[in-house]
């Protein structure tokens, strides 16, 4: 779409060239979303590409993903073979779109973005990932994934922040991890995602939960589970805390989330059988 608002064109070198943000101005990274619908707001388009952010850099202590690194580099590099949970974010990639969305799109612009149905952000919090944030005029600081996206469209950052870098630590990473997700065919749009992620040498299931809440909600248990603890366990929520609208109500993302947190296990091996589970309030 073309932006017709649009009066500057900015392509930086160094980030000290950004030190008069205005708001008028707008991050582009990949661009996939900025250039979907009219952005009446923007003035100026600063361009973060030469910046040389895309790194993707695999060391010891875990895997450093740059504020510009596109869901194709993710999806393609060669990782350690004990990484098995890097599935997790690669399954993130390909439940999001088409090759060409993965060719262009970020993976931090998906989570600056902050969709509900984003398919990146329960992953992260599943592995653990920390997230370094550049506030404008401030110091740079990291938090974690779980503490990044307040509800739907909305994060921590501020007019003029960034968020620089995202970092999964390698023994998050050694989790066997499981991906589920449902959405509406025609569109496209999740329903409901699980992540499921187990070590088994400590015996710690983290399931994170996405798609049915404005942010991602988690839970941690000790294998092997039953049936019975996810059922208690979203049948404890109330039902204002799932989204409902016109895709999909309350009740129905409910059961579905539930199906999909089963199967996660079962994937894993932590449940004997996979049986549909019925929640009631």
């Amino acid at each position: 779409m073309d932006l017709h608002s649009i009066e500057t064109y900015l392509r930086p070198t160094d980030w000290a060239e950004l030190t008069a943000w205005q708001p008028d101005w707008a991050w582009l990274a990949g661009g996939t979303w900025l250039f979907s619908e009219p952005q009446p707001q923007v003035r100026t388009l600063v361009d973060l590409q030469a910046l040389g952010w895309s790194e993707l850099a695999i060391a010891a202590d875990g895997l450093t993903i740059g504020a510009t690194c596109t869901m194709r580099q993710l999806l393609q590099a060669d990782y350690p073979a004990v990484w098995l949970g890097i599935e997790a974010l690669r399954n993130a990639v390909r439940e999001l779109a088409s090759f060409k969305i993965h060719n262009e799109a970020t993976i931090a612009g998906n989570l600056c973005l902050a969709l509900p149905a984003g398919t990146f952000a329960p992953a992260l919090v599943a592995l653990d990932a920390r997230y370094e944030v550049w506030p404008h005029g401030g110091e740079p600081y990291w938090l974690p994934a779980s503490a990044f996206q307040l509800g739907a469209r909305q994060t921590v950052l501020q007019p003029g922040d960034l968020l620089r870098r995202i970092h999964v630590p390698a023994a998050a990473l050694a989790w066997q991890t499981s991906y589920q997700r449902l959405c509406v065919a025609t569109a496209g749009i999740a329903l409901a995602i699980a992540v499921a992620a187990y070590h088994p040498a400590t015996q710690t299931v983290r399931l994170v939960a996405g798609a049915s809440f404005p942010q991602p909600r988690q839970w941690e248990f000790f294998a092997p589970l039953c049936r019975e603890q996810i059922t208690t366990a979203l049948a404890a929520l109330p039902l204002t805390d799932f989204i409902a609208d016109a895709a999909a109500s309350a009740v129905y993302r409910r059961q579905v989330l539930g199906v999909l947190l089963v199967r996660s296990l079962s994937d894993l091996g932590l449940l004997s059988e996979f049986e549909p589970i019925s929640i009631h309030s």
